[in-house]
């Protein structure tokens, strides 16, 4: 349970923003809807971040490995659950703490969770080079963008849930 009182569900009707919303809204949702005006200029940035390059499992897989580099077990349990059903693989989560070796993911997939990799844990470490692999396997600036801001965006997510008791 949160720390703090979610919105109700009956209190975001009054939100323009209520009819593009998935119903009902899922607590964490709720909780940035304590602030309004910030709920309101989540969800169109939530909708554009999750639209990028990746597809569905490579993205979930980098919001599942992003969540477990910040200790993050509410994200990392929802979107690891939702990967295991992508994947129709249960032993998916297990492949992934161990990528680099594991055959479960495809070589450009690996580079973007260790790009994750040192951005979460070490942004410092961050050098031209590892934009440059990502071009390798064909991504444009602008995806790259995408990527990053996937790899961000989680990242603020975990802080969030985090930060409120999720």
């Amino acid at each position: 349970m949160p720390w703090i009182k979610p919105a109700k569900q009956s209190d975001l009707k009054d939100l323009e923003i209520y009819k593009d919303l998935d119903h009902p809204v899922p607590v964490f949702n709720r909780l940035i809807a304590k602030s309004p005006d910030v709920f309101s200029a989540f969800m169109p940035l939530a909708a554009a971040v999750k639209a990028g390059v990746l597809n569905e499992f490579e993205t979930e897989a980098v919001v599942v490995f992003v969540s477990h580099l910040n200790g993050c077990e509410f994200c990392y349990t929802g979107h690891g659950n939702l990967l295991k059903k992508i994947s129709r693989d249960d032993s998916i989560l297990e492949e992934l703490e161990r990528y680099e070796s594991s055959n479960a993911f495809e070589s450009h997939l690996k580079s973007i969770l260790s790009y994750a990799e040192k951005l979460v844990t070490n942004p410092k470490s961050l050098e031209k080079s590892d934009l440059e692999k990502l071009k390798e396997h064909g991504y444009s600036e602008k995806e790259i963008v995408e990527i990053n801001q996937l790899i961000a965006y989680t990242s603020y997510t975990n802080q969030t849930s985090i930060g409120l008791g999720l």
